[in-house]
């Protein structure tokens, strides 16, 4: 009764989609769906609405047809002032005592001691700048035949509708080489263009707007201090001396100070801002009001827009040592002033293509359902009739990638680039024990490695505020940072939450510059960039580590990230010695460190030292419950199914367990999946996804993108039942754009993996996807990748080798091969065939359940720089 009650239930929504598609308002002219959203109505909500963006300025097009409103941000646009933090703290001077505690198994009473001791204060915001609006001004304001869309090919956005007989268009794109976003609105009928444009700004406390020649500006400053916890969350916990600029030195409040400080409220902090744009019409008349331009009897109306802000460094203050916003706009206008539309347009497409046309991925075949319009394709994913739908989410992916991040801007923050709140969700910054890594999970494997610029940069400028924190409230060497950061770089904890004491993130952030290293081979970048990194931080952890009553090496306080575990009758506490995530960070950096230094021929004490210690450290463990231990102690888990799973680092992003070499282990981290279940927030199925992939099982992989495609209609915070908003946002909800990068590389997982010494093609392909293609994904040593696939298996696949050296290749059926010395397909060698691999030894086979790796096919060949690798079943 059950099957067919089931089988029921799917005809009904197969029937449901097939009317959708038959009585939807608009069907779209596209060659491929999955390389644009688009939309029949505009945006009522922000989480509506398309993102644009060109690293710096980011923008979110609503796409009304009358009142146009375009959400803008500048990614350097922060509350606060670099030298306003708090370093009162002293770390050794209560670690002997916390240390006995956790001896006496008094977790909680240690854990009262960090909070009370350990921690900081908060950190600052990421801010809005600006709105543009555009009224559009007609006859009759009933329109019809409407679309909006973003062209994921092009990064342009339209917005078409029809009045009477005229069509209006509006296009959008936001430029990289001149930091520019240019907005176009054409018509094609006999009516003419009429419409007024406006700047406004929720910094409204001495906002000024300027009217002057064809120009409209806006200028600013935002908070020179703002806090997001309010003042009874401070108060509570004892911290009002934390923030002298709103409790006095008896902790009360100062009459009169909000959350949000500016200007003379906090001594004139603040960074300045400003937006400009420029029209420029074909034909009509332009008119310029004080706050406003008027336009009339136009066929066409370019808008170029620009902003800058007062931010110089992070460790200069904006308000003393700042650029000046206004002068920085002269100049660039002087320079776009002579310059064409088709100028910007042309170099905007050959900038973006140049990056994005470096993947192409097919997954399945277009259907009907593929063709709605993309709102109505996330209602009904779960149907399984849009199989090539995830196609569409991996390509806004690499999409928000480009976007949100290029060389001379910020990483991509908690928002990426885009935030409408003052005082945004997890401030916007930078959570960096996952949110900002994952955020560059795909940069790689998905061709996008120059994408990093600004993150490498942000760690660079970390680690000598690290290198500080580390001296002056640890007393160790090398540098450290914790939960988080802002554009100011602080190292210190923040307040309030147990999570905040968590010293281990700078191991994690320099695994990105030794995956850079992995995929390039740059020998350059290795002794340059990434090993005074390396080497900060396995001196700050050799430092921080103890011994226990076995000898083993593990850190004195830990925390396994925003996760409890319970102990003595269901208490929950947060710190213990060695939890899990933090050994797996110091086995990583440590050997990473020793493997560095054995590449650039560096022999000294400490190479020494950590080869003395690497292997004392305390070795993962196996629980009760066949699982990979998350703390030292076998504790229960305070939430089986926590959103975090911490301890798994090991297993990804790292590669220390993988599922040939460690199967035990590989059996112990699926359990621990199992435990965790397939929902979660957002961001977290993202995250899943990748693991799912790393155990082979593409199934499963699919099970969590199909719950994160989850369709979310409101921005409503809480911390479970993730999804995808209707502009493809993740969802944690709120917005968090971890989620989308997280699922962009679990997708490029689940067809090639490259961390365990082989590359192995479509390890985790699941059923939805048997016949496809992708060209251009990275692995590791330096290679290219293109392949093809049909009933599950790989019919033919093209590997170029951009160093050099000997390559181990894994499938899942027996293939031929032969190599080319470059693209004149020029014969190296004869056909050579694969071999069937042996399957690893196992000693508990008890154990092993999905993981068991399933019959594969090896062959090692050595390669020269250029050559290609063409393999045929």
């Amino acid at each position: 009764m059950k099957r067919i009650r089931n089988k029921g239930l799917r005809f009904l929504k197969s029937i449901l989609s097939l009317l959708i598609f038959i009585n939807s308002t608009q069907t779209y002219s596209q060659k491929n769906f999955n390389k644009i959203l688009w939309y029949t109505q505009p945006a009522k909500e922000w989480s509506e609405a398309l993102p644009l963006g060109n690293g710096h300025l980011g923008a979110m097009i609503y796409g009304d047809p009358i009142n146009e409103h375009i959400q803008l941000n500048e990614n350097t646009l922060y509350s606060g002032d670099p030298d306003k933090t708090f370093t009162n703290i002293n770390i050794r001077e209560k670690l002997p005592e916390i240390n006995k505690l956790f001896e006496e198994g008094k977790y909680l009473e240690a854990q009262a001691l960090v909070k009370t001791n350990w921690l900081g204060r908060n950190h600052q915001l990421y801010q809005p700048m600006s709105d543009l609006w555009i009224e559009m001004i007609h006859k009759n304001e009933k329109y019809q035949n409407y679309k909006r869309s973003l062209d994921l090919n092009t990064a342009i956005s339209e917005v078409e509708y029809q009045i009477d007989n005229t069509t209006y268009t509006r296009s959008y794109f936001a430029n990289y080489s001149q930091n520019l976003i240019v907005i176009k609105i054409k018509k094609s009928g006999k009516e003419k263009i009429n419409c007024e444009l406006k700047l406004s700004t929720l910094h409204t406390q001495n906002a000024k707007i300027t009217s002057k020649a064809n120009r409209l500006s806006i200028s600013s400053k935002v908070p020179g201090f703002g806090l997001r916890r309010s003042f009874e969350q401070v108060e509570n916990v004892g911290d009002q001396h934390k923030y002298p600029e709103i409790f006095d030195s008896t902790g009360s409040r100062i009459p009169g100070k909000k959350n949000l400080l500016y200007n003379e409220e906090i001594d004139s902090l603040g960074m300045a801002f400003e937006t400009r744009i420029m029209v420029k019409t074909e034909s009509g008349d332009i008119v310029f009001e004080d706050d406003k331009i008027k336009i009339s009897n136009s066929n066409e109306v370019i808008i170029y827009l620009k902003a800058a802000t007062s931010y110089r460094g992070f460790d200069v203050s904006p308000k003393d040592d700042g650029q000046t916003p206004t002068k920085i706009l002269n100049e660039e206008f002087k320079e776009i002033s002579t310059r064409t539309y088709s100028d910007f347009l042309n170099a905007h497409i050959q900038d973006y293509q140049s990056l994005f046309k470096r993947v192409d991925i097919n997954l399945a075949k277009e259907t009907s359902q593929s063709k709605l319009p993309t709102d109505q394709r996330i209602e009904l994913f779960n149907n399984a009739l849009d199989p090539s739908f995830p196609e569409l989410y991996f390509n806004f992916g690499r999409y928000l990638m480009i976007s949100g991040s290029r060389p001379g801007g910020q990483p991509l923050n908690l928002q990426g680039l885009w935030n409408d709140q003052l005082v945004p969700v997890w401030n916007g910054a930078y959570t960096i024990n996952i949110n900002a890594q994952m955020n560059y999970w795909p940069a790689e494997i998905t061709n996008l490695s120059e994408c990093q610029e600004p993150f490498f940069k942000a760690i660079k400028e970390l680690a000598i505020n690290g290198e500080k924190t580390a001296k002056n409230l640890y007393g160790n060497q090398g540098w450290v940072a914790h939960h988080n950061m802002d554009i100011w770089r602080h190292t210190e904890p923040i307040d309030i939450c147990t999570c905040s004491f968590w010293p281990m993130a700078a191991g994690w952030l320099t695994s990105h510059f030794w995956e850079k290293y992995l995929f390039t081979g740059d020998k350059d970048f290795l002794k340059n960039e990434t090993y005074p990194l390396l080497k900060g931080a396995t001196l700050f952890y050799k430092d921080w580590l103890i011994e226990d009553k076995k000898g083993y090496l593990l850190t004195p306080v830990g925390h396994s990230p925003e996760h409890n575990f319970k102990f003595e009758n269901n208490k929950l506490a947060s710190y213990s010695p060695g939890p899990t995530m933090d050994m797996a960070i110091i086995k990583e950096t440590f050997s990473r460190y020793l493997e560095a230094s054995k590449t650039l021929n560096i022999n000294d004490s400490l190479t020494e030292e950590i080869h003395s210690k690497l292997p004392k450290l305390l070795p993962y463990q196996i629980g009760k419950y066949g699982q990979l231990q998350e703390w030292s102690e076998d504790f229960e888990d305070g939430d089986i199914q926590h959103r975090h799973f911490s301890h798994l680092y090991a297993f990804y992003p790292s590669n220390q367990i993988n599922i040939r070499d460690n199967p035990e282990l590989t059996s112990a981290a699926e359990k621990v999946m199992e435990r965790r279940g397939d929902g979660a927030s957002g961001w977290s199925m993202g995250w899943k996804v990748n693991v799912w992939a790393r155990l082979n099982d593409g199934n499963h992989a699919m099970i969590l993108l199909k719950n994160l495609f989850r369709p979310i209609k409101n921005q409503k915070e809480h911390m479970a039942g993730g999804g995808t908003y209707p502009n493809l946002f993740c969802a944690h909800p709120p917005f968090q754009i971890d989620g989308n990068f997280g699922a962009t590389a679990g997708i490029a997982e689940m067809l090639l993996q490259s961390h365990a010494g082989e590359i192995h093609l479509l390890p985790a392909l699941p059923d939805e996807w048997k016949t496809g293609k992708v060209k251009g994904l990275k692995a590791r040593g330096g290679f290219t990748v293109d392949m093809e696939w049909e009933n599950g298996k790989v019919v033919k696949a093209s590997i170029l080798s951009t160093l050099g050296g000997t390559v181990k290749i894994r499938t899942n059926e027996k293939l031929k091969g032969q190599i080319y010395t470059d693209e004149t397909s020029i014969l190296k060698n004869e056909l050579f065939e694969f071999v069937e691999a042996g399957n690893p030894i196992i000693k508990n086979k008890s154990m092993l359940k999905t993981i068991q790796p399933k019959d594969s096919f090896v062959f090692s060949i050595d390669t020269k720089k250029g050559e290609i690798i063409e393999l045929k079943n």
